[in-house]
């Protein structure tokens, strides 16, 4: 029997290379930049599409910030951007001149960005009942009549203005714009950390029918969707629109390849394809909002987009080139043709959209039950940073010194520790530290009081314990950034939903370690201390936790460990701090400055592991003494 089933398992792997073989064939391959916004993934689509059907190349797309992959294209790592945002990579117009990459054409040039708001709030919606909030907003720096309508949700005495995204050249553009309107005066500019961040922010506020006032660009979905206006500014200087005095011109969006791939004689004919390539913002923009309103693919919304566009492959292509594409897009098998072997045959059809928009549509309607979590979240974390920021910087390093003195027993090990933060001080990143300690220590104080009970709760309880074990495996294996959306959703962005996507993340620790401790006490103690009278309440707490505490610390110690790896994650919908420093970091392509935030994050990370190890074996020490 066992030797029949290896034989037919030897001809099935035969059998399935032999069909299989045609997805071996093409070793082709092109690789194009995803930097996450839809409209490059629709034209990586577009353009993989016709270079798969006309040339026989497979293609890949690798994802990453904009800097990032510019980075990469100049590598070689990158064969194909896209979607090159000339105004908003600070490096573009050097390395192109320096020969590091080849601008094959523009994509689209009649790209506008700018500061938005909200058709309603200047001329209200009579159909969802909204009046005017600042029927005389119609330049940028009229909004700092409105501080009160855009307000700012940390700072309620302040308005809120959302710059664009932390690593585009664009960004600084609107802060100049910001400080030279003197909007600093009576408006906080919030930097949102991601351009998801910010399309949430937006669409949250639109579906509630809220004011808000935010950088943006077009070609997009959501300026599609929605009924945004563009505020106006002082005409076009190219002299001083980097320091924020004029309005921004239309983008030239560029698309680019690498010097490897543009050299590489093979791929003359897809290079010959890509320099004609061009669209245009409203082409873009329809592609996209197909996308949104049937929820197809951006591949299957690519074929639409070629075949409803017909004269654009003769734009493109030569006229033989174009037949042949016009034939793959008319041939209905085409679209259903895949590999039996390697592409599975049932797929259940789900409705993402409608999900997304019964939970939108959910935290529209509970929007005053989060209010009220969102306001007592903001508290806790501005009264713990209230508090860090009134202690002086020389009584923190001395609490820190004895603090590590005591825990390792070691003068040394205290001065070390004191040393360690003195550093964060010297690089001027003590208030940035305390900000992100805020965030750190909410979570970690919330995370015990739900985390404790609950490990307590399943230590005493069969049933309990195996119903949970799921759900916990479940929060520590989802993506970290997965927490990241209902918390954008329904807590809007800044400190509160960092706070909540921290303790998500980081309260499964405390509950694992808290029930394993419990549950590991000899039962004969337990057994022994209901012998002598005591009830169960009393047993628990002065005998089983007693004798847990040690493995409990050890949880507490791995949810700080796990609040602090979420400070630059939560900086993408966010919130300020270290993370943030590290975020501009990453994608700005500045080394020394992620460089040096990245150390005060290990610097907090090391000093608070010691501390609460110390703690640990205190406790193991007075565990085995009694």
């Amino acid at each position: 029997m066992k030797k029949m089933i290896s034989i037919l398992m030897i001809i099935l792997i035969l059998f399935s290379s032999v069909l299989g073989s045609t997805s071996f064939a093409e070793d082709k391959k092109i690789v194009f930049a995803d930097p996450g916004w839809d409209s490059v993934k629709l034209h990586n689509a577009i353009a993989g599409t016709i270079v798969k059907a006309l040339y026989g190349y497979s293609f890949t797309e690798v994802p990453g910030s904009s800097t990032i992959l510019h980075e990469a294209l100049l590598k070689g790592e990158v064969d194909v951007h896209m979607e090159e945002w000339t105004d908003n990579l600070a490096t573009y117009d050097v390395d192109l001149n320096a020969g590091n990459f080849r601008e094959l054409g523009i994509n689209f040039n009649d790209s506008y960005q700018g500061i938005y708001v909200p058709r309603y709030v200047i001329e209200g919606d009579s159909e969802r009942g909204i009046k005017a909030s600042a029927p005389d907003l119609k330049n940028i720096w009229d909004l700092k009549k409105y501080p009160e309508i855009f307000k700012d949700e940390e700072n309620p005495t302040m308005g809120r203005m959302y710059g664009s995204i932390p690593g585009w050249e664009v960004d600084e553009i609107i802060y100049n714009k910001y400080k030279h309107y003197g909007l600093d005066e009576n408006f906080i500019y919030f930097r949102p950390g991601s351009e998801a961040a910010l399309t949430a922010a937006i669409t949250s506020a639109y579906e509630k029918g809220e004011p808000i006032a935010g950088y943006y660009w077009e070609p997009t979905w959501l300026l599609g969707l929605y009924d945004m206006v563009l505020l106006d500014d002082k005409p076009y200087n190219a002299d001083t629109v980097k320091q924020g005095k004029t309005t921004l011109p239309a983008v030239k969006v560029t698309v680019a390849t690498s010097n490897k791939f543009y050299e590489n004689e093979e791929n003359k004919k897809v290079i010959a394809f890509l320099e004609k390539y061009r669209t245009s913002s409203a082409l873009t923009s329809e592609g996209l909002a197909h996308i949104q309103e049937t929820g197809d693919s951006y591949i299957e919304t690519a074929k639409w987009f070629l075949v409803k566009h017909d004269e654009l492959l003769d734009e493109w292509l030569d006229k033989e080139d174009a037949q042949k594409m016009r034939n793959y897009l008319s041939e209905e098998e085409n679209e259903k043709k895949g590999n039996l072997i390697y592409d599975f045959p049932f797929k259940v059809p789900i409705n993402l959209k409608a999900i997304d928009d019964s939970v939108r549509n959910f935290s529209v309607k509970h929007d005053a039950f989060f209010e009220v979590i969102r306001e007592a979240l903001k508290t806790l974390v501005t009264s713990i940073q209230t508090v860090l920021n009134f202690i002086p910087w020389f009584v923190l390093l001395i609490a820190v010194f004895l603090a590590g003195w005591k825990v390792s027993g070691k003068f040394l090990t205290g001065l070390l520790y004191t040393g360690f933060l003195f550093l964060i001080g010297m690089v001027g990143y003590w208030n940035l530290m305390n900000e992100t300690l805020a965030i750190i220590l909410a979570s970690v104080l919330i995370s015990l009081l739900i985390g404790f009970p609950i490990g307590i709760f399943l230590s005493t309880s069969d049933r309990g314990n195996s119903i949970i074990r799921p759900i916990l495996d479940t929060m520590q294996t989802m993506p970290v950034f997965v927490y990241l959306i209902p918390a954008l959703l329904f807590f809007g962005l800044g400190k509160a939903p960092a706070v909540i996507a921290t303790t998500i993340y980081a309260v499964v620790p405390i509950i694992r370690l808290t029930n394993l401790g419990i549950r590991q006490i000899d039962e004969e103690i337990v057994e022994a201390s209901k012998s002598f009278g005591s009830t169960t309440f009393q047993s628990l707490f002065k005998v089983q936790i007693p004798q847990a505490l040690p493995t409990i610390m050890t949880g507490v110690n791995q949810t700080l460990m796990m609040a602090i790896s979420m400070v630059v994650t939560t900086s993408m919908i966010g919130a300020t701090g270290l993370g943030m420093e590290v975020l501009l970091g990453v994608n700005r392509v500045e080394i020394g400055r992620g460089l040096v935030s990245g150390t005060a994050v290990v610097i907090i990370a090391v000093v608070l592991d010691r501390l609460t190890q110390g703690l640990v074996n205190k406790n193991e020490v007075k565990t085995d003494v009694q």
